[in-house]
């Protein structure tokens, strides 16, 4: 079966970049034709689930290490605002679309408001990465948003959730006021150690007589953060964020990032991308064709204008903006993380989960597109940052 995964995603992967279209795209269709909506050659198992989560979080984890911390501070600013609006108006569209269209209940309106209001953030990171796009401005924007779009999303669910499912077995039994009061405690934290913790920790780990210490030592911070994020009630994906931002500060990364591209990029993150495309049951289509269409147009646009919107304020041109809109358009394991959570605290049913799931995989597969379209009117890439920076500096 894994087998069959990663052929899948190594095939539809250099396909799609040889007709001149991001490989990420390839591996979600393949995943799609491959899994129980056509084929049937794969079905998600808890195994499957398992390495796919993995794969999330060392890609993240990549994308710390890959994130120039002076960077995110610059574009701070603009950040939270694309954040903001990029989260407002998807969910204002779809507490409409929820209501006016589908006639569903308050509770109901506002919970799909919130599944779409999270990005995915690996999806597009991939994007930025096969296209040298992430140390750029638009790219270390986008990926600061990304941040801080989880983080307003998960508080947001946190609660709905302690609200909606008060008194119920499935609800969390802690007050909003701990959530979010555990929620400020680990960016604290994560904070501590990127500041005074992670460089002594690392020294330590490099010191010991032991193969590729240093990289171990890296997991397991790694996991460690996953952990405590998921323990103050956020998502682990901002936890393994962090840790790579941590150990990128220290003079280990070089090796921790060479090491963790190989080790994810030829086996956990094909596994996530196809394991999304395997959560289409293309039967669940026809059934809510005429929904799935009006939901996937107001998932991409919201996204796209709100961010888009977020990003003009604050200084950029149209054409930034356009690229900034489109980078957090597509939604993906968050949102899929968020629906699921939904399904088993019993706010949403069955149905109303797999058309949310196709909404979800379509507007991934969009994202990427519009991203690689806009790219054509904007020749800033990697190199060109790492250029800029060397002739500061001499």
């Amino acid at each position: 079966m894994i087998a069959i995964i990663l052929l899948s995603a190594l095939l539809s992967g250099a396909l799609f970049r040889k007709i001149g279209l991001p490989a990420v795209v390839g591996q979600l269709v393949a995943g799609v034709v491959i899994g129980p909506g056509m084929l049937n050659l794969v079905k998600p198992t808890d195994h499957i689930e398992f390495l796919a989560e993995i794969g999330v979080m060392t890609l993240m984890f990549i994308a710390g290490l890959e994130s120039d911390l002076r960077l995110l501070k610059k574009y701070f600013i603009p950040a939270v605002s694309v954040a903001f609006f990029g989260a407002l108006l998807p969910i204002l569209t779809f507490f409409w679309f929820g209501r006016g269209i589908l006639n569903e209940s308050v509770q109901l309106a506002i919970f799909f408001g919130i599944v779409f209001a999270a990005m995915s953030t690996s999806i597009t990171v991939d994007v930025l990465k096969e296209y040298r796009r992430l140390k750029t401005k638009n790219g270390q924007t986008i990926l600061g948003a990304a941040i801080f779009d989880d983080v307003f999303a998960i508080s947001l669910l946190s609660i709905f959730l302690v609200i909606a499912t008060k008194g119920s077995a499935n609800g969390p039994t802690q007050s909003i006021g701990v959530t979010l009061l555990l929620q400020l405690v680990f960016f604290i934290i994560a904070f501590s150690l990127i500041r005074w913790i992670a460089t002594p920790v690392m020294n330590f780990f490099e010191k010991l007589d032991f193969p590729f210490s240093d990289i171990l030592g890296a997991f397991i911070m790694l996991f460690t953060l996953a952990g405590l994020a998921e323990l103050f009630g956020l998502s682990a994906i901002i936890g393994t964020f962090m840790s790579g931002v941590a150990i990128a500060e220290s003079d280990a990364a070089p090796r921790v990032e060479k090491a963790s591209n190989v080790v994810s990029y030829t086996f956990f993150i094909p596994i996530f991308l196809i394991s999304v495309g395997l959560h289409v049951h293309l039967d669940k289509v026809m059934d809510f064709l005429p929904m799935i269409i009006i939901g996937t147009i107001l998932a991409v646009i919201s996204k796209f204008v709100g961010s888009g919107f977020g990003a003009k304020i604050t200084g950029y041109s149209w054409t930034e903006s356009a690229i900034i809109g489109a980078g957090t358009v597509p939604r993906g394991e968050f949102s899929i993380v968020i629906a699921q959570m939904g399904l088993a605290a019993g706010v949403i049913n069955s149905d109303q989960q797999g058309m949310l799931l196709i909404i979800i995989i379509l507007a991934t597969i969009i994202g990427p597109l519009l991203l690689r379209y806009l790219f054509k009117y904007d020749n800033v890439t990697d190199d060109d940052v790492v250029e800029t920076a060397i002739t500061s500096e001499s």
